[in-house]
């Protein structure tokens, strides 16, 4: 249960590192077509509407696998530590994660919200993907295995 839980979180953020990515290059191209100066880059990419397509599809296995992890973790926790819920900062940080990129799954998934402002939510959820595998196990006091394992390498 615990090797699922790293994998498909790992995995996850790989996905939203990949949304990130294509994002990034949405707004770059966007921002050609806008001031109407077709660089190098410009040719070579895909379309908007495709980069659209792909970014939503890197959310949606992103959010998939943040979930199977999740739900993993808790299963996991339940059996290590006897309770679900332990309100460890990283699970917070998890938590808070797995409901922005909810909400922001939904939106798109209603095309309620397309093109540029799902391209700028995905770079800027990026940075939770970071905080909640970085940030949380630095900044905050935290007993979740994967900082401690983290330390170790560190100190090695």
């Amino acid at each position: 249960m615990v090797l699922i839980h790293t994998l498909c979180s790992l995995l996850s953020y790989v996905a939203f590192l990949v949304a990130f990515i294509i994002g990034l290059l949405f707004l770059m191209q966007e921002r050609q077509l806008k001031r109407k100066t077709m660089g190098a880059l410009f040719h070579r990419l895909p379309s908007l509407d495709l980069l659209d397509r792909i970014n939503f599809l890197a959310i949606s296995a992103g959010f998939g696998l943040l979930s199977i992890g999740l739900g993993c973790g808790l299963v996991g926790s339940r059996v290590i530590l006897g309770r679900w819920w332990v309100a460890d900062p990283k699970e917070v940080a998890a938590l808070g994660l797995w409901a922005c990129y909810l909400l922001l799954w939904i939106v798109r998934l209603r095309s309620t919200l397309r093109g540029h402002r799902v391209a700028l939510l995905s770079v800027l959820g990026f940075t939770l993907v970071l905080f909640t595998f970085l940030g949380a196990s630095w900044l905050l006091p935290t007993s979740h295995p994967y900082q401690s394992t983290l330390r170790r390498v560190s100190v090695s």
